[in-house]
């Protein structure tokens, strides 16, 4: 919602609110069935149990009710909308199965693990908002990008700031430290993809809403600011 806001020229948001729904409920389903599993394999420090039969309905529900939403997507965006919410659950999906299961589970490379949930899911939304606003191809890749690294470091912000149990997606675990670095270039990778929409698009809303996003807290609780957004 916040891409198409601040890339449209339309106010009317009745298009845009089912795509908004979809990735929110297919975000909740994604986060839910992440506590589950560490739940079952018990291999994270975590402070949650679910029980198992339940926790899968409802994620089931909230992927399918996901998807349901999109046949309110006009005809002429509709089939876009579903690719795109496709293949960010096939990616999560995918990762999830790597990362956690037991006849496959390989130490998986941290940053990519959050690349491939959390950020898959970011790039998702930015598509789908860039898509109903009517952007380009070329604009679109800058958007993803976007999309991905600003939910990367909004998923780093939840992992320091949080309980792990409470963040969106509970990754395998990761020093701080290294978290906190990890956070600063992807920042930096967010406004490099931003400086660019810039040359062809307005991003004066778009950029206030990065800003938000982008200031985390560290360890001891203390809020940063990312002085390069400035």
């Amino acid at each position: 919602m916040s891409v198409f806001d601040s890339l449209s020229e339309r106010t009317d948001r009745e298009d845009v609110l089912p795509a908004a729904a979809a990735i929110e409920l297919l975000r909740e389903s994604v986060r839910l069935r992440s506590r589950l599993l560490v739940t079952l394999t018990d291999k994270h420090a975590h402070s949650l149990t679910l029980e198992p039969t339940a926790a899968l309905l409802a994620g089931d529900y909230l992927y399918t009710a996901a998807f349901s939403s999109l046949r309110s997507v006009p005809d002429a965006r509709s089939g876009d909308c579903l690719e795109i919410l496709t293949g960010v659950l096939e990616t999560v999906t995918e990762t999830f199965a790597r990362t956690y299961a037991p006849a496959t589970s390989v130490e998986h490379e941290k940053a990519a693990f959050l690349d491939e949930t959390a950020g898959r899911l970011g790039e998702g939304a930015a598509v789908l908002g860039g898509t109903l606003a009517g952007l380009d191809e070329p604009n679109l890749r800058h958007l993803e990008r976007l999309g991905r690294e600003l939910s990367v470091v909004r998923q780093i912000r939840l992992i320091l700031d949080v309980d792990p149990s409470e963040a969106m997606v509970v990754p395998p675990t990761l020093d701080h430290g290294h978290l906190g670095a990890l956070a600063d270039r992807r920042r930096d990778y967010a406004m490099q993809a931003l400086d660019t929409l810039s040359e062809t698009v307005d991003v004066t809303r778009l950029r206030a809403f990065a800003e938000a996003t982008t200031t985390i807290q560290d360890a001891a609780g203390s809020v940063t600011d990312d002085d390069a957004l400035e």
